[in-house]
């Protein structure tokens, strides 16, 4: 193995047991702040690991890797690809890790683009029985709770905005909690009624590959939601075509006005990302805010 693969040496044992191959060698892949990702190439093909960093201060929170695995399941079998887990458990020292099947390349093209804005209105076509229910998990490396809710509304609020709005570190201003104590009164009248659906959680571009076998999703955050919350996700960072979101709406057509409540879903990420990264992100999370609150 290389210098790169400090990480991977005191796995590679237990890791071959796995795989039944041997480990040829390990490359770094870049993307994420939350694990240490590699190319493991085996006697029997590639495969990817995820471990935890092996920063100062950054080690995964207990359960991380089984909570990623439970998502990946629920995506399976679906209308989009989604990686095979192959294993994962907690190797020398309590170092956990989490091995998938190697997702290869493919083209972005108009037709995969249109595949992957199905494919999502099939996934949130999937019946649900009722929002929240699921086993607690993680948006990045942030405990997220998926508790059973009456409603869309009930849900985004009580299991997403507020528990982030109970943490420290947010450098939110008394104007800006206020501003939130009255979008949570208009959350039940900004929402249109619709059926829970299986979301995806954290859908930036980021999670979307294209593969040979058609576009992937990777790193869920799941939860059963309002199917709105992917669609915003994919714009929060740019990088998504608008024929995505045409194929999408052609397939499962959107309420009126979904253009205007992307801001009000990206709070959750945005009130993530300040938390997680600071107050660079403070700018952005005001003016999604203000911007929901000044539209009606």
């Amino acid at each position: 193995m290389t210098r790169l693969d400090l990480p991977v040496r005191p796995l590679a044992p237990l890791l071959e047991m796995h795989l039944g191959a041997g480990i040829r060698a390990a490359q770094r892949l870049h993307g994420g702040d939350i694990s240490d990702t590699f190319r493991l190439d085996t006697t029997r093909g590639p495969v990817v690991l995820k471990t935890s960093p092996q920063h100062a201060g950054r080690r995964l929170p207990d359960g991380f890797y089984v909570a990623e695995a439970h998502g990946l399941g629920l995506l399976r079998p679906g209308p989009l690809v989604t990686p095979d887990v192959i294993a994962h458990g907690s190797g020398p020292a309590g170092q956990p890790y989490l091995l998938l099947s190697w997702l290869a390349p493919g083209d972005d093209t108009p037709a995969a683009q249109d595949a992957l804005g199905r494919g999502l209105a099939a996934l949130h076509a999937r019946p649900a029985l009722g929002f929240g229910g699921l086993p607690d998990n993680y948006f990045a490396s942030l405990p997220q709770r998926n508790p059973p809710a009456g409603s869309a509304a009930e849900f985004f609020w009580t299991a997403r905005l507020e528990p982030l709005l109970t943490r420290e570190r947010l450098h939110l201003t008394p104007r800006d909690r206020a501003g939130f104590d009255t979008l949570r009164e208009r959350l039940p009248d900004l929402i249109p009624p619709e059926p829970p659906a299986l979301v995806h959680g954290d859908l930036w571009h980021g999670n979307v590959h294209y593969t040979p076998r058609g576009p992937a999703l990777i790193d869920p955050a799941v939860g059963y939601s309002h199917r709105e919350v992917d669609v915003a996700a994919l714009q929060l960072f740019g990088g998504v075509p608008r024929r995505v979101f045409q194929a999408y709406h052609e397939a499962y057509p959107l309420a009126d006005g979904w253009e205007a409540r992307v801001p009000l879903w990206n709070l959750y990420p945005l009130l993530a990302h300040l938390l997680l990264f600071g107050e660079g992100y403070l700018g952005r999370t005001r003016e999604a805010l203000h911007g929901v609150l000044d539209s009606r």
